[in-house]
C-alpha cells in the first residue's frame, strides 16, 4: 500500500511541475523546457514524501503497539485508495491513450480527460484525505492521512512560487 500511494503521489508531483510550467514560456519548441519542469515537480514531491516518511516513522516508532498502528495506516491508505484510485486510473488511460493515439484523438482524449480532472483532482484529495480520517482507528491514524493529502496538494503551488511566478 505505501508503494502504490507514493508512486501516485510521485507522478501526480511530475505532473505537478508540468502544470505549473504551463503558460510560461514563448518557445515554439517546450519539450526540455516541460522535461525540466516535471523534475523539478518529481524532486519537490520526493521531498515530501521524505518528510511524510519521517513523521510516519515517528508515529509508528512512538505508538505502544507499533503493529496494531501499521495496521490502521495501511486500512486508511487503502481509504484513500478507494478514493484516490478509479481518478488514477482515468489519469493513466489519458496519458497512454495521448502515448499512443495519433495526434487528433490524443489531443481529444486529453482534452476530454484531463482538462475536467485538472479541475477536480484538489476535491479528490480533499475527499481521499478526509474519507481515511473518517474511518481511521485512532488519532494519529487520522491527522496522518491528512497531513499526507495537504502535503499532496502543496507541491504544485511550491513548484510554481519557486521556479514560475514570472513568464520566462
Amino acid at each position: 500500500m505505501p508503494v502504490v500511494l507514493a508512486s501516485i503521489a510521485l507522478v501526480d508531483a511530475a505532473l505537478a511541475g508540468f502544470r505549473a510550467a504551463t503558460g510560461r514560456n514563448g518557445l515554439i519548441r517546450k519539450r526540455a523546457y516541460y522535461v525540466v519542469a516535471m523534475r523539478r515537480g518529481l524532486a519537490g514531491g520526493a521531498a515530501v514524501l521524505g518528510c511524510l516518511a519521517l513523521v510516519l516513522g515517528a508515529v509508528l516508532a512512538t505508538a505502544p503497539d507499533p503493529g496494531t498502528r501499521y495496521t490502521g495506516l495501511t486500512q486508511a491508505g487503502i481509504s484513500m485508495l478507494w478514493v484516490i484510485g478509479p481518478f488514477a486510473a482515468v489519469v493513466v488511460a489519458s496519458l497512454v491513450g495521448y502515448a499512443v493515439l495519433p495526434r487528433r484523438p490524443a489531443t481529444f482524449l486529453i482534452l476530454l480527460g484531463l482538462g475536467p480532472l485538472t479541475l477536480i483532482r484538489p476535491w479528490v484529495t480533499v475527499a481521499a484525505g478526509l474519507t481515511a480520517a473518517w474511518t481511521a482507528l485512532d488519532l494519529p491514524t487520522a491527522v496522518c492521512t491528512v497531513v499526507a493529502a495537504t502535503s499532496v496538494l502543496a507541491v504544485e503551488p511550491w513548484v510554481h512560487r519557486r521556479w514560475y511566478a514570472e513568464p520566462a
